[in-house]
């Protein structure tokens, strides 16, 4: 397979030429606008990425990841010459999207594949796939097991290497930060998180040694509702607008042991989003940043969004919005791929009651609770069908 960035002055230019180099069954990755025109990113044809998924070859994947970093560098040149970093990251943001969108739709047709064999294995990959866990991580650990054998008692092997897979940070944040912000996607949870992170740091220290900063200006109402939190705790709260103002409150905080920091929430694919993460490790105070994960949210959504800070960009994870999960796999395999530590879940809006330390048996044990839920919501659907076509 192969795949080239093309410049041309206009689209219908630059499609022509897509098809001239690569022919008709030629598959359009990206465009977007540049200063002399149109570029377009394109493959010779979709089939053969899915059949390299299919056969597990990855070199056609580490010739297209390759073509996609040559283009970011080469697309993020500036005039002088120089590398403009804030550019490199909203690139990399791009192409960490592209990519999860191609790896969802060859997840897909892969197991649709498999569904028909037989082997033990082939089931135990079909249910981990309805939990939401990917291609990959599922034959990793079904490729350990016998082929055959007692499904169930095999099952409980996959749940235990799942466990053992997972990593958590069930003692606090890695390293014990004094300063810690939360970022994430909008409507993860991230204040009432900072609530129940702060009222558990107010206990366990006192009122006097904990203090928030809030940098969300977008979300109508998400300063009043920190500044209400707060209010009740007794705490005091900062609200900065840009880089300055957040060093000069961090500065103003000083004294105290623990300082939680409120962020704007944003789609995983706004620039805004990594101009405010530069700003916080710029921060000449160290601060942590943890990410806030919606298990109610997608799988694509989380899984964007964390490819898109990078590996090294988080300190850990917080997994909120437990309660309200239909499946849970999507956002455990994300964790495990990056090896990210969870530090707390969150399962409801009190605070600080609904913040527990991380522990991976439990989240498993609910991830395999969740695809039970499925299965009985299934079954009963089913015998709901069946009684009205007997009563019709």
């Amino acid at each position: 397979m192969t795949i080239r960035r093309f410049n041309a002055r206009d689209s219908r230019t630059a499609l022509a030429r897509v098809r001239e180099d690569l022919g008709p069954d030629a598959v359009i990755l990206s465009n977007r606008r540049v200063a002399d025109g149109v570029e377009v990113l394109a493959a010779s044809n979709l089939e053969a990425v899915e059949q390299a998924a299919v056969t597990g070859d990855r070199s056609d994947w580490a010739g297209r990841d390759r073509a996609a970093r040559e283009s970011a560098e080469q697309s993020v040149a500036a005039p002088d010459g120089g590398a403009n970093e804030l550019g490199m990251l909203q690139l990399q943001n791009e192409l960490a999207n592209l990519r999860s969108l191609l790896e969802s739709e060859l997840q897909q047709r892969t197991w649709r594949d498999s569904a028909g064999k037989s082997s033990t294995r082939a089931s135990l990959n079909q249910r981990l796939a309805r939990m939401g866990f990917s291609r990959a991580l599922g034959e990793e650990l079904t490729d350990a097991l016998p082929a055959r054998g007692d499904l169930e008692r095999l099952w409980q092997r996959v749940l235990a290497a799942l466990e053992g897979r997972l990593p958590v940070a069930d003692n606090g944040f890695p390293g014990a930060p004094r300063v810690v912000a939360c970022v994430g996607t909008t409507g993860v949870g991230k204040t009432s998180t900072i609530a129940k992170l702060a009222a558990r740091a107010a206990l366990s220290g006192g009122r006097k040694s904990v203090a928030l900063i809030t940098m969300d200006q977008y979300r109508i109402g998400g300063r009043e509702q920190l500044e209400t939190f707060a209010g009740h705790l007794g705490l005091p709260v900062a609200v900065v607008e840009d880089g300055p103002g957040l060093y000069a409150a961090l500065r103003e905080f000083r004294t105290m042991a623990n300082i939680f920091i409120d962020t704007a929430g944003m789609s995983q694919r706004d620039p805004r989003l990594l101009d405010q993460v530069a700003l916080l490790r710029a921060s000449p105070v160290p601060v942590a940043i943890c990410g806030i994960l919606s298990a109610s949210a997608s799988v694509s959504q989380g899984r964007e969004f964390v490819l898109s800070l990078g590996r090294q960009g988080l300190s850990g994870a917080i997994i909120t919005k437990l309660d309200e999960a239909a499946s849970l796999g999507g956002v455990l395999d994300i964790l495990i791929r990056t090896a990210i530590p969870v530090v707390f879940t969150c399962s409801g809006q009190r605070v600080p009651d609904d913040l527990q330390p991380a522990a991976a048996r439990e989240l498993v044990a609910l991830a395999a609770a969740c695809l039970g839920n499925r299965r009985s919501a299934g079954a009963d659907a089913e015998v709901r069908t069946r009684t009205a076509a007997v009563a019709g």
